[in-house]
Formats: structure tokens, sequence, C-alpha cells
């Protein structure tokens, strides 16, 4: 695309979505532009750190064209702005990128050095690419406790940056050479020798055969953030998947299970949707807290909140998490999704000692958590219910001995509404700031 827009504009500027790669590690900075046609002759780097210009000329490297520099020194309050314009032989503008931005933070938690300042980013990501500083890939066939039916992996066709995008997409395992139907059915998935780690091995979540039932039918992507947070505001970007039985979301969990395991150390769901365009599908968003003793005194029906609309997928929304000491508020576009306040023992009505006397009021929402993105599909804890009428057949029971097995048998029935990246949940940024 980029060649055929210099073709058809040789002496007149095109303005493209190609943008400037930006990295800043062990005091090095270094901008990229990934377009590397003939017909770029030279590029001018214009990049903005601390409210002052300036302009370079990059050098042509197998990776594009690149510019390094030691002499800015920056630290956790700057951000970096980046531009770059290509130029033909005869020094004619040809090119001119859009602007990205690099913004980088103290890292690591809350905790900012001397006095807290309201509003504070101190951490985010535009995704010009995957920053492992930053993020941790599930690679598991884990499912978690819903039972979900895909493997997370680290391949770039499931978790992959695109015009300063994230996309987390869904793919049926088929499409990948290394399985085919009759892998799935007979053949092993071994996690780590395919995808080169496993991070976790509950629910046979390393290695699987295909003879006890079926090997995942799809494959998808998780990400972890390193940094977490304790009070404060999450900020994310996204446009929702739209498919059916596609399960994005954004999330968080307790760094440390400080009040014990799930739930009593709780779970904070930003946005969860369906990637049905019936019912509660596509139309439907909606927070959730999940917290309680154990699993089967999980309270989160107390603190649940939904949002409706003709489509949530059509367009990118701004989905926002405002947690304080004293109340847990999420939002959508700046519409209030869920408000929650403490005190979370006495509103579940729990008997017996109190498991979060020794926290604060917010307890357990009360300790640092990390956000997560992903897209799951299916599952059968009850987040696509039996007998609701989704506007066709459910090719599963959620209390079937083999629900994977059933939903991957119908692949005729849904795999067609799963067109392309309308598939993929795509994050625009991530941002934690102060309050």
């Amino acid at each position: 695309m980029l060649r055929l827009l210099l073709i058809a504009s040789l002496v007149s500027l095109v303005t493209c979505e190609t943008k400037v790669d930006i990295k800043y590690k062990k005091s090095i900075l270094e901008l990229t532009l990934p377009a590397t046609d003939k017909l770029i002759k030279s590029v001018t780097f214009i990049y903005n750190v601390k409210k002052v210009n300036y302009k370079e000329t990059g050098v042509l490297t197998t990776e594009g064209w690149k510019y390094k520099t030691s002499a800015v020194k920056l630290d956790g309050a700057d951000k970096i702005v980046a531009s770059a314009t290509g130029y033909d032989r005869k020094q004619r503008p040809i090119l001119r990128t859009k602007s990205s931005t690099l913004y980088l933070k103290p890292y690591r938690g809350v905790a900012l050095p001397g006095r807290r300042m309201r509003g504070v980013v101190f951490f985010r990501d535009d995704f010009n690419y995957i920053d492992t500083n930053n993020w941790r890939y599930e690679v598991s066939a884990y499912g978690g406790l819903n039972r979900e039916f895909q493997v997370y992996t680290n391949d770039p066709r499931n978790v992959f940056t695109r015009s300063g995008n994230l996309y987390l997409k869904p793919t049926i395992s088929t499409d990948d050479p290394r399985f085919n139907e009759n892998t799935l059915r007979w053949g092993v998935m071994d996690v780590a020798r395919t995808w080169g780690v496993c991070t976790n091995s509950a629910n046979w979540g390393c290695y699987r055969e295909g003879k006890y039932g079926i090997l995942p039918p799809v494959m998808s992507g998780k990400l972890m953030s390193n940094p977490t947070l304790r009070y404060g505001v999450v900020e994310v970007r996204a446009r929702i998947s739209k498919g059916d039985w596609i399960w994005p979301a954004i999330w968080m969990l307790p760094r440390d299970n400080v009040y014990g395991g799930w739930p009593r150390s709780g779970e904070i769901d930003i946005m969860e949707s369906r990637g049905n365009e019936v019912g509660i599908g596509i139309s439907q968003v909606s927070s959730t807290l999940h917290w309680g003793p154990s699993p089967n005194e999980n309270r989160w029906s107390r603190t649940n909140g939904e949002r409706r609309t003709g489509s949530w997928y059509d367009s990118f929304h701004t989905w926002r998490l405002e947690w304080r000491p004293d109340s847990l508020i999420t939002f959508v576009d700046d519409q209030i999704v869920l408000s929650v306040t403490p005190d979370f023992w006495q509103k579940g009505g729990f008997g017996g000692q109190n498991i979060w006397a020794g926290g604060e009021r917010m307890a357990p929402f009360d300790k640092e958590f990390y956000l997560i993105l992903n897209v799951a599909v299916g599952g059968t804890n009850g987040f696509f219910p039996d007998n609701y009428n989704w506007g066709k057949r459910k090719p599963w029971a959620n209390n079937a001995p083999a629900p994977d097995v059933d939903f991957f048998n119908a692949r005729n029935e849904w795999l067609p509404t799963w067109r392309g990246d309308e598939t993929a949940m795509i994050v625009d940024y991530v941002e934690f700031r102060t309050l």
C-alpha cells in the first residue's frame, strides 16, 4: 500500500498510516521508520522531548530507516513524540508519517517518589510494538475455571501490533500447519515444545492428548501487565471482538493472593462482552467484581453492572476504572457501568470471621493488581447461558461431558461469523495514572 501511495504522487506529500517506532532503553533513544520503499532516498526524523524539537537524518538499515542517540537524557516523567518525512532522490518530500508517542514511566506500582501528584501518568503503552518489559504472554491451554476452549499462544497470528494498535485475535487451530482435524482428535499438544514456553500447567495446560477428548480447537492471545496498580485510574481504548462465542475481556487480578486463592483476594472485570450479534452479544458490555471466602460464595452478582446499545463493536470506546480507598467505579465513554463501595464482608452477608478484617476498607480490593487483556472463546461457567435466544443453536451445553468437542464439531455453524480481524480485540492504548 505504501508503494502505491508513493507511485501515485511522486512530487506531492503523502501522509500515510505508517508510524515511527520509538524505543528508549539503556539511555539510548532509537527511532525506526519501517518503510523501505526504493523511492525513498532519505528520511528526516523529527522528535520532541521536554518541549524541545529535534531534527535528525536517518540511516537505511535492513529494518528500515533508523536514528539512534544517547545525547538526550530522559526520565520517568517524560514522553517522546516522533514523526518522519521521506524524500525522493531530488530531495522532494513524498511521505510524512503521523505522530507516534512513547510515554516513559516510573516502573512498577504506584509508589511515586516524593509528594504524589494528581493525574500523573506512570504507565502508558501505545503499542508501537509489544514491549516485554511491560507485558507477559500467557502461553497455556489452561482454560481457566471457566473451561474455555482456547489455547493461549505467543504466535504472531494471535498476538501482534499493527499501526500502533495491539491485536488479540482468535484463530481456529486447524489454520496452524502443525495441527489438522486428525491431530486435534488423536494427536498431542506439547505447549512448551510448540511455542517455546508454557506459563500455566493447571488443568493440563502444558500437555494435552487428543484421545481424551480433543486438543484446544482455538488459538488466541492474552497479555498480562508487569506494572501494577493499587488505587488510581486504568484507562484502555479498544474495539471489542465480533464473532459467535468470542469473549473479549479487560480485567485485573491481584499480584499477590494476600487473602487466599480466588475469589478471596478479588478480581476486577473492567469490561467483558460476547461476540454474538444477537441477544447479549455485541449490544452489551459489563463490569463485575468477584469476591467471597470461597468459589461457591462468590457474590459477583451483587457487584455487576451492564450497558446496552445497538452495538459496542462498531467503533473504539474508552474503558476506565477509577479506584479509590472508598469506592470503585467503571466507565465506558464516561458513562458509569458499575459503582461499588465497601464493606464487602457485610455486603456479602457472610457468616463467621471476616477474612478481610486485617485490610483496608476496600479489602480485598486494597492490594496491587495487574491488568489482563485477552480474548477467550466459549466456556462452561454460564457466561454463555444455555437455553438463551442466541438467534441460533448454541452448539454445546455447559454440563456436557465434552463441550469443546461439541463446539468444534459445529464449526460450520459459527466459523462463518469469524470474519478477518473482526474477531480481534484491538487495543489503541493502555494508561495507568494517579487519581
